[in-house]
């Protein structure tokens, strides 16, 4: 009669450790589900007081083939130096400083890319424009988190200690 107490406690208690372990937590993801997060980059126009877009190489006066560089955690990356190497649909590969013609007909700076489902704070990148120009600093935080099971991020940016949006628009006088 002991034997079959014990075997009926036992078998109570990992009952209520199985259900224990089958929380419905908010605050991840369905363990049912594999996400693949989305990797970010930080997007930077460059116009000039007209707004004439200096990163177009068919513009006078433009910066494209200046030698642009990005200054983020005491290395230099130089436009359009990384390599790109992308074996998946949804690949995180560093490629530092490029610059790209997007569907808008705009070119962009594009500096990344960053893990989606990472936290950055108050990463700094420096960007000098070859030309003696003053250089301009943004300062990035990148949060990462779960909402109803769905991943989520906010990016907060400032450009030169000034809270702004992406696509970041540095004006060059």
């Amino acid at each position: 009669m002991k034997t079959k107490n014990l075997f009926g406690i036992i078998l109570l208690f990992l009952g209520m450790m199985g259900l224990a372990n089958c929380s419905d937590d908010p605050d991840g993801p369905d363990p049912d589900v594999i996400w693949d997060i989305y990797p970010f980059s930080i997007p930077v126009e460059v116009v000039d007081t007209s707004g004439t877009d200096l990163l177009d190489p068919d513009t006078e006066g433009s910066l494209a083939d200046k030698g642009i560089k990005a200054i983020y955690k005491g290395t230099e990356f130089v436009k359009d130096s990384g390599v790109p190497v992308k074996t998946k649909a949804i690949n995180v590969v560093f490629t530092g400083l490029s610059a790209h013609k997007f569907s808008d007909g705009k070119y962009r700076l594009v500096f990344g890319d960053f893990h989606g489902d990472a936290d950055y704070q108050n990463e700094e990148i420096i960007l000098d424009w070859n030309d003696g120009s003053k250089q301009d600093t943004i300062v990035f935080n990148h949060h990462f988190y779960w909402e109803n099971r769905e991943p989520a991020s906010t990016n907060l940016f400032y450009l030169n200690g000034v809270e702004t949006e992406a696509p970041i628009v540095i004006v060059k006088k």
